[in-house]
Formats: C-alpha cells, structure tokens, sequence
C-alpha cells in the first residue's frame, strides 16, 4: 500500500470581477443564483454538453462590482457569463481598488 504525505491538489483557482454598471439587473440576480440558473440552462442544450458543474463560486459584491472566486475550478464561470450575455471585454481577471 502506497501512502503519500502532504498537501496533493489537481484543483485551480480562478477569480472575475464585474462591473455591476455594465450587467443587467437580470444578469446581476442570474450571477448571484449563478449554479441553479447553469443547472437549468443545461438540460437539453447541446451548448452545455461536457460542461462541468460542480460547485458555486463565492461571491462578493460592493456598490459598484461583482467578485467571483473558487478554489476548485469545477465550474466554467467564464462560460456562464458568456451564456447570459455578459459582454467578454467587461470580465476582469482580478479586483482594482
């Protein structure tokens, strides 16, 4: 028998941040309740064929931006986004103060 000691991952991180003055109020509430709304967009739809959802991202907001992170990269955020229309040259890959 094998036995490995410490810390072993094949997980990633991944972090986006969104400018809440270039969404929607529906892509805001779609974002916010963002792995049911992927759930439901995926039944029958080719699009989402291979498309992995297995955890929510956490989320952050202030007055002006959405912060979505995760830990375990089991959910394709940016291909969400896409998918409800949030434009690719609004996502920002990390938070500016």
């Amino acid at each position: 028998m094998k036995t490995r000691l410490g810390f072993v991952s094949n997980s990633s991180s991944s972090s986006f941040v969104l400018n809440k003055s270039k969404l929607t109020v529906d892509q805001i509430y779609k974002i916010r309740d963002h792995f049911a709304v992927a759930k439901e967009l995926a039944k029958d739809n080719e699009d989402w064929v291979g498309t992995d959802i297995q955890d929510a991202w956490e989320i952050k907001e202030d007055e002006d931006r959405i912060a979505l992170s995760t830990i375990m990269d089991n959910f394709d955020m940016r291909f969400f986004l896409t998918k409800i229309g949030v434009p690719e040259n609004i996502i920002e890959d990390e938070w500016h103060s």
